[in-house]
Order: C-alpha cells, then sequence, then structure tokens
C-alpha cells in the first residue's frame, strides 16, 4: 500500500519581468530553496527533483539537475531533472511523490523554475514553438497560433464571434489582473489593466487572432520549491492525474476541449475519492491560463463548470461593465469555486519550468492561510486543486492537495482506464497528392501575426475532409485586407496540393479570392452579436 505524503514547506520566488532579479539560474534556485527552508521542520533530503524545460536555449546549460544540488550543498543524493514543455513544474512533483509514495525515500526537495528573460520575446516564442508538432511547424505555428485555433473554435460552438470574443477575451484580462496585481510576488503587482487598455489598437496588438498581447502570459523569470516527506504534516497530498494527447491536434477527436486535462482530472479524484467535485467545500483552483481563453476551457474540462455557464460564472455579463473579481459569487474569495486568486499564468506570470509548481504551492499557502494577496485569501480553505497544460494541451497534469484535518468523507467514483495497449502499427498520416482539389470544411482559421520565424502574417485553417482533419494556409493571401476568420468558419473551400507539397486553400467553385476580401471589407464587425 502507498505511503501518505506531506508537503512541508514551501518557498515562492518573485516572478520577474525585468531579468535583472536573478544573475543566474542558480540565484533563482537558491532563493526559492532557501525560502521553503525557511518554514521547514525538514532539513534533510533524499533526493533532489527538478524541474525545469529548457535550460539547454535559455541557460546554455545542460545535466542541470546535477549543477543545481552542488550550489544549494547537497551534492551525494539523486539529482533528476523532469521535462514535459509547460507543465514541467507539476510533473516534477509527481515524480517525487512516487518515489516517497513507495517507500524508496523520506524526504525530497522539488524545485521547478525557469530563467526566461535571457533571450528576447521574439526567440522565446521561437523556443517554445519548438514543443508543438513538426506537421503544425512546418506551418508556421507557434503555441499561440495553435491555442488561437482552438479558441475559435471554442467560442463558435458558444455562438460567439467577432466583438463578443473580444468583450470576454477583455473581461478574463481584466480579472487576471484585478487579483495579480495586488499579489506581492506576481509579475504584474501593482499593475492593474483596466478594460479599455483591452482595446487599445495602439499597443494591444495581435497575436494570432482572436488572441492579443494582452491575452498572453509574459516571458518572465521564477521559481517555486515545494518540500515532500512521509512524516504527517498540516497538508497532504490526496490526489494526482496526468494524462497525455496527441502531439497534433490534426489527430485529436474534439478542438473545444483538451482532452489529456479531462483524462487527468478523472484520475485525480478517482484517487482522492471525489465523486463530484462541484460539491466540494473549501475549495481553490488554480486553472493554467497562458491564454485568456483557456480559463474557461480548462475549468470545463475540470468538471467544476458546465460550457453554456462558465463565461458567467468567471466574468458576468460580457455586455456589462466589468464587476471586481473578488466579489464574483461563483469564482471569488468566497464562491463555490475560487479560481486563479494568484492572478493566473497571465498576472502572476507563467516561468514555464516552474508554473506548475507555483500553481500547487498557492493552493498550499490557502490552505494555511498565508496566501500573500490576504484579500484573495479563500475563507476555510481546505482542498486544492491544480491544473497544468504540457504544450498545445497534450502532457497536463491534474494535482489535488488537502488538509490532514479536512473531514470530507471519502468516495467511491468508478476507476478509471489508466492503460494503453501499444499498437500492432504505429499510426501514420497518410499524403494528401490524391485529395487535391477535395472539398474542404473549414473547421476554425487563425492569422498568425507573430510568427516563430519572424515572417510576414500567414492566414492558417484547419480544415475537415471526410473525417480527418489537414492545415492549410490561404492561397494568394493578401495583406491589406481585414482578417478572414469570421467569414472562412463553417465555408466550404477546395484544398490545393501544390508541387513543393504544401496545402493551400480558396473558396469552392473558384470564386476568387479577391472577392472574399471585398466580402471582407464589407462586413460589419460591429454587428456581432451574442447568442
Amino acid at each position: 500500500m502507498a505511503r501518505e505524503v506531506y508537503l512541508a514547506a514551501v518557498g515562492l520566488t518573485k516572478v520577474d519581468l525585468t531579468g535583472r532579479s536573478f544573475a543566474t539560474i542558480f540565484d533563482l534556485f537558491t532563493e526559492a530553496y532557501q525560502r521553503a527552508l525557511e518554514d521547514s521542520s525538514v532539513r534533510s533530503f533524499d533526493a533532489i527533483q527538478l524541474g525545469i524545460m529548457d535550460s539547454e536555449e535559455f541557460e546554455n546549460r545542460a545535466n542541470i539537475a546535477t549543477k543545481v544540488a552542488y550550489r544549494l550543498g547537497l551534492t551525494g543524493i539523486p539529482a533528476v531533472r523532469t521535462e514535459t514543455a509547460s507543465s514541467t513544474g507539476a510533473a516534477a512533483l509527481h515524480e517525487a511523490y512516487y518515489k516517497i509514495a513507495c517507500g524508496e525515500f523520506d524526504n525530497v526537495l522539488v524545485l521547478g523554475g525557469e530563467r526566461m528573460k535571457t533571450v528576447t520575446t521574439e526567440v522565446a516564442t521561437t523556443i517554445m514553438s519548438k514543443t508543438v508538432d513538426p506537421e503544425e511547424r512546418r506551418f508556421g505555428f507557434t503555441m499561440p497560433a495553435l491555442i488561437a485555433l482552438i479558441t475559435q473554435a471554442w467560442f463558435r460552438e458558444r455562438k460567439l464571434k467577432g466583438k463578443a470574443v473580444s468583450d470576454v477575451l477583455a473581461r478574463l484580462m481584466f480579472r487576471a489582473h484585478a487579483l495579480g496585481s495586488q499579489n506581492p510576488l506576481a509579475a504584474f503587482f501593482n499593475r492593474p489593466e483596466p478594460l479599455e487598455a483591452y482595446f487599445d489598437t495602439a499597443r494591444n496588438l495581435p497575436v494570432a487572432t482572436p488572441l492579443m498581447r494582452k491575452d498572453c502570459s509574459p516571458i518572465c523569470d521564477g521559481a517555486a520549491a515545494v518540500i515532500l516527506t512521509s512524516r504527517p504534516q498540516a497538508v497532504q497530498v490526496a490526489g494526482l492525474g496526468s494524462a497525455t494527447d496527441t502531439s497534433s491536434i490534426l489527430d485529436r477527436q474534439t478542438l473545444t476541449s483538451l482532452e489529456a486535462t479531462s483524462r487527468a482530472a478523472k484520475v485525480a479524484y478517482w484517487r482522492a475519492g471525489i465523486a463530484n467535485p462541484r460539491q466540494l467545500g473549501g475549495l481553490v483552483v488554480e486553472v493554467h491560463d497562458a491564454f485568456n481563453s483557456l480559463l474557461p476551457i480548462g475549468l470545463v474540462d475540470l468538471g467544476l463548470a458546465d460550457p453554456d455557464t462558465v463565461i458567467q460564472e468567471l466574468v458576468g455579463d460580457p455586455r456589462c461593465d466589468p464587476t471586481s473579481p473578488y466579489e464574483h459569487p461563483v469564482t471569488g474569495p468566497r464562491g463555490r469555486v475560487p479560481t486563479n486568486m494568484s492572478g493566473g499564468l497571465k498576472a502572476r506570470g507563467h516561468p514555464v519550468g516552474g508554473t506548475g509548481l507555483f500553481q500547487i504551492a498557492e493552493n498550499y499557502l490557502q490552505i494555511t492561510e498565508r496566501f500573500p494577496n490576504t484579500r484573495a485569501q479563500v475563507p476555510g480553505a481546505a482542498i486544492g486543486i491544480a491544473h497544468s497544460i504540457g504544450g498545445p494541451g497534450n502532457n497536463n497534469y491534474v494535482t489535488i492537495i488537502e488538509s490532514t484535518s479536512s473531514r470530507r468523507q471519502r468516495e467511491n467514483p468508478p476507476p478509471v482506464h489508466r492503460s494503453a495497449e501499444s499498437p500492432r502499427r504505429l499510426p501514420k498520416r497518410a499524403t494528401l497528392e490524391k485529395m487535391h482539389g477535395a472539398k474542404a470544411i473549414v473547421d476554425a482559421v487563425t492569422t498568425i501575426h507573430v510568427t516563430s520565424g519572424g515572417t510576414p502574417p500567414i492566414h492558417v485553417a484547419l480544415l475537415s475532409i471526410d473525417g480527418r482533419r489537414v492545415f492549410a494556409k490561404m492561397d494568394h493571401a493578401s495583406h491589406d485586407a481585414e482578417e478572414p476568420e469570421e467569414v472562412l468558419a463553417g465555408q466550404t473551400v477546395k484544398l490545393l496540393v501544390k508541387n513543393d507539397g504544401d496545402q493551400y486553400f480558396h473558396i469552392h467553385d473558384s470564386v476568387p479570392v479577391q472577392q472574399l476580401y471585398q466580402e471582407l471589407q464589407s462586413f460589419d464587425f460591429g454587428l456581432a452579436f451574442y447568442a
């Protein structure tokens, strides 16, 4: 039988946007470690689990776990690095948990962090884009561009478009910064964002439609430390779940949710003895919102909200003036499901290797009533759910921690399927040459304004053809016209496979692309409505 695992202490650095707070990655981890030690009865360790996503490119350092162990004065014990893209911090804690639960170790130091300000935003975008599938990279996709496609499909399913989408995203930005601006450890501490800032076209530039710069988490530095132990403490690990999904969104069953989150949540709930997470008392939740639109999607995927009501439960009625997230009856500190009290990745910051560990540590601080933003302290917090996304939603983690004094009765949810049988034949994407000229339906379109290679903006669509998906660029796209997303979604187009093997599309039945742009120029985006 697995041993219980407890959290003895946590330590968090302030998330830094300047690149000047930490001279080296070792300074970053040392500060988080020392802050954890200040509050811990555990002073000796059997192992180190280090989460860092890309020390090779951000730091020009490899074998990083060994070097961190040496710099912390802990040479001699095992030190292992964990990497699962942007869920790395959570993955490191899960691996450390298993080492204690199996009885091999008693105390493990978990560190997670990243020093990203060593490079420019453009270089960081290129580094991060290496986590996406090669087929997606071939079409110029970056991480925000892939999330933009998912966002387009999700809002279309909600029957929202144009200004209605911008209004929701603006209020999600406002919410994040209202919370983060009062969190002393957040990147945007003392920097609230008024709603009108989202609509400032001179400063809030497009990234990948509909996502704008103010929809995206910042490039930053930060680290977290969590000390896990087999000795009883005030907070214990209650349930863990993790799951993968297809490397590319081309192969996924749905665009409007992240199946890896749903699977990971089901496993975590099963292990924690939770049959209905919406009935939990004393709950606090940290959802991975590297982009504003991921917050409602994640809350639904965790089973904590319905897709048709989640917007209201986060930001109220987007047609009305925004209200304070501190007063929201559902997701505010006194609501049924207090969500992202830290400000989330958008306002607290997203130092990619550390973010998942930050979220777990923040829930710990809530449960021990020491949350740094006292206004966002959840009264009676007893159980925390942390959700971390790796890559474009294909390596996701859910971590549940709970007060050991909790009187919650464990339930018996049905067991979940946790294994995958090796296929006899590895999956392989068929070539598309024979599909030249085929009719296709446009599932979603985005214009990638910020590309990994600094190329001009490109229009890319996700098309459905006879039950399979393909990417295609717009044929003869003109960058002087308005964006095609609103006109093209749901339309029938024709797939073109050119001699170089690249895929393009144009309007079916030989309607000239220029005619599409004339339609776009006459389209009144101001007439978009709410369903």
